[in-house]
């Protein structure tokens, strides 16, 4: 019906109200047009991809960061790699990194000054690039493969790690010909060999004078180690070997206050940090740690009346302030900050999960001190982790 006829048939009204009628009976239909359209779409989206349809997030489950594709393995500067934002989750980068990595196993290196092979294995980025370096230290009567998730894990992040292997490794014994080798025994006789607890932090720094002559050993590392971002890790007694090269006063027979510092390294991480009265550390040892620290250790880290989850945060406690932290996990055994494989079966889930809180934690420690990444500070200055936990992973700062 035209406008005109319409003014006809209702002489009363007027020309401007019906077009406002008619507006608004369009704009309904419109409205209602859309949305129909709208909630088409989504479902048909949603399928294609996978989902479940609109719901509600369970509350319980925890988050968890998006895969990203592996590098190609083309030549070129790494690419920008992820970072915290307010919209992240709140585990930090726990998914494997972007870049693709290379292992080198088995190398050996020889000490002039100490007539003495060194073998070490090396995790390092395909793509081309600087990268900082990690030294991995194991523990007593250990190996190289004790920290690979760990290490592994680092590396796709940017990241060259290094693992020597120490000679108190019962598995290097015994493929030496020692068959006889017992990894109790062996642990027993690390902790009251004092020629071990010094040959110990000199590995790391032979290591750190080799880092020039390894890019000429491995072709894929040439042009990739930046020297001036150097980390040093370890767990247990590895734990013990970066402390001493961080700067923990040793006494050894006859030279009470060794110090075996390295200048080179920037930061230290220790995986059950080793407390006063083993491998010759005292009460004030700790107090000329400076550098950045992290020490993780847990509610089951209990080796002893001595080796107590208290005793191994006095390294934490007693070195000078300023970018120290201590990561406490409950439910964390000795073992579970380089394996996610419990003792007991029934806690797989539980041991993952520590793992992920480690790597999270330890991870976001390098970033924050080998890289100067900001978000991986503003990670390790909030409470992410511990809401990510549920509680269970708490970081202390100071």
């Amino acid at each position: 019906m035209s406008i005109f006829k319409a003014l006809k048939k209702n002489p009363g009204s007027s020309q401007s109200d019906l077009l406002r009628s008619r507006r608004r009976k369009t704009l309904l239909v419109n409205i209602l047009i859309i949305s129909v359209l709208s909630i088409v779409v989504g479902l048909v989206i949603t399928w294609q991809s996978g989902g479940t349809g609109f719901s509600l997030p369970n509350s319980e489950s925890q988050p968890t960061t998006p895969t990203v594709p592996h590098d190609s393995g083309k030549e070129s500067s790494p690419p920008a790699l992820p970072s915290l934002s307010d919209d992240a989750p709140d585990g930090y980068k726990l998914e494997t990194g972007p870049l693709a990595v290379t292992e080198v196993a088995g190398l050996v290196l020889h000490d002039d000054k100490r007539n003495k092979d060194l073998r070490v294995r090396i995790f390092y980025p395909v793509m081309s690039g600087k990268y900082p370096v990690i030294l991995f230290s194991h523990g007593a009567g250990g190996s190289d493969t004790c920290c690979e998730s760990l290490t592994r894990h680092w590396a796709t992040y940017g990241y060259i790690t290094l693992q020597p292997i120490h000679e108190d490794s019962i598995a290097q014994r015994r493929s030496s010909g020692d068959e006889n080798a017992q990894f109790a025994q062996g642990v027993r006789k690390a902790l009251k060999n004092p020629a071990l607890w010094e040959s110990r932090p000199r590995d790391i720094s032979f290591l750190l004078d080799s880092l020039a002559g390894l890019q000429n050993r491995v072709a894929g590392l040439n042009g990739k180690i930046d020297a001036s971002r150097i980390g040093i890790a370890g767990h247990s007694m590895g734990a013990y070997t970066a402390e001493a090269v961080g700067g923990a006063l040793v006494d050894l027979p006859g030279h009470a206050g060794q110090n075996f510092a390295d200048p080179r390294a920037k930061a230290i991480l220790c995986l059950s940090p080793q407390g006063p009265g083993q491998f010759g550390l005292t009460a004030h040892s700790f107090s000329n740690i400076s550098m950045p620290f992290m020490g993780i250790t847990g509610s089951l880290d209990d080796l002893g009346p001595l080796a107590n989850a208290t005793w191994h945060k006095i390294p934490f406690e007693r070195s000078q302030p300023g970018d120290k932290y201590e990561l406490f996990i409950q439910g964390a055994n000795h073992g579970s900050f380089v394996s996610a494989e419990p003792v007991n079966p029934a806690r797989s889930s539980q041991a993952a999960a520590i793992l992920g809180y480690t790597n999270s934690a330890s991870l976001a420690f390098w970033d924050a001190y080998l890289k100067d990444d900001p978000a991986a500070k503003k990670f390790l200055q909030s409470d992410a982790l511990e809401r990510y936990s549920h509680g269970a992973a708490k970081l202390s700062r100071r």
